[in-house]
């Protein structure tokens, strides 16, 4: 039987486990003092495994330092977890990165070229 991937933060990976998010599934069909306690020992939880992480356990904390080779790349990971104005955001900030890009690559063709108009190209 193949394993179904939840979406999770690397940082949450080290953090959470399925048992957690299974909790967390379960919130919204409990009564509203359910969903206050179980939020709550979630949440704890959570904050526990945090601080134990930062406790001398910080070779795991490496697996999170992984080299992003681009700022697009870097958005694109961060994309995976938003939705809504958060999204549009970082869509427009990589659009403009790729016109920036663009921007650069006609510019750097354009000075191979030889500008005609430019003084220091007369001879």
């Amino acid at each position: 039987m193949e394993e179904e991937i939840i979406a999770q933060t690397k940082f949450d990976q080290l953090i959470s486990d399925d048992q957690s998010q299974m909790l967390k599934a379960f919130i919204p069909y409990l009564s509203p003092r359910g969903q206050q306690l179980l939020s709550v020992f979630t949440k704890t939880r959570e904050l526990s495994n945090t601080l134990a992480l930062f406790r001398g356990r910080q070779p795991d904390m490496q697996i999170c330092s992984s080299s992003v080779s681009s700022p697009s790349e870097l958005l694109d990971d961060l994309r995976k977890f938003s939705y809504g104005r958060s999204r549009r955001q970082l869509d427009q900030i990589s659009n403009f990165l790729v016109m920036m890009q663009l921007i650069q690559v006609m510019s750097h063709s354009d000075q191979e070229e030889g500008d005609p108009n430019d003084p220091g190209m007369a001879e």
